[in-house]
């Protein structure tokens, strides 16, 4: 075999290789969840209701810390997140963060639902029903979803779904923010 042909085998082989290895990056980004855009941006206008009827806004949550779970009562993954939220309450609220459980997807009487839920299993942390259009607006397709908003309103995090790894990364992700 000639040199020239040698050296045109490779240079095709390399390019090849360059596009493969381009080709499967692009791949797993394409994976990502929708939601995971927004990490990194600001926390777009959000207007929550409180079971409790309290109105809270991006103004309300200005120099706070904030975890924004997105959860449903039918979700089960959601449930095995919930105690982890009351944990990360009870154990940095007066550091100034602040849980939010932010229902989404009820079937029926979401403020019900979110309402039992929190008094049944005796949860402290805020809830919040009839966020549906926000979860829309932040591109989520699955629960739970949580944010972590830092304390000028920037996503630090975005976590999607449960495992029992959950607190440890969120913990991970708020000793750098509190």
């Amino acid at each position: 075999m000639k040199l020239g042909t040698i050296v045109r085998a490779a240079a095709t082989v390399a390019i090849l290789v360059s596009v493969a290895a381009w080709v499967a990056e692009a791949g797993q980004g394409s994976n990502l969840p929708k939601v995971a855009q927004w990490q990194g941006k600001m926390l777009p206008p959000i207007k929550m209701t409180t079971v409790s009827g309290r109105k809270i806004t991006n103004r309300t949550l200005k120099g706070k810390v904030v975890i924004i779970d997105f959860w449903a009562t039918w979700c089960g993954p959601c449930k095995e997140a919930s105690p982890v939220m009351q944990k990360m309450q009870k154990k940095y609220g007066k550091r100034g963060l602040v849980v939010i459980g932010a229902d989404v997807w009820e079937k029926s009487n979401p403020k019900q639902a979110a309402q039992g839920y929190s008094k049944e299993h005796g949860y402290t942390y805020t809830f919040t029903y009839n966020n549906d259009d926000l979860a829309k607006k932040l591109q989520i397709e699955g629960i739970p979803t949580m944010l972590i908003v830092d304390r000028h309103g920037k996503i630090a995090r975005v976590q999607v779904g449960y495992g029992s790894d959950l607190e440890s990364i969120l913990e991970g992700t708020l000793s750098k923010l509190l």
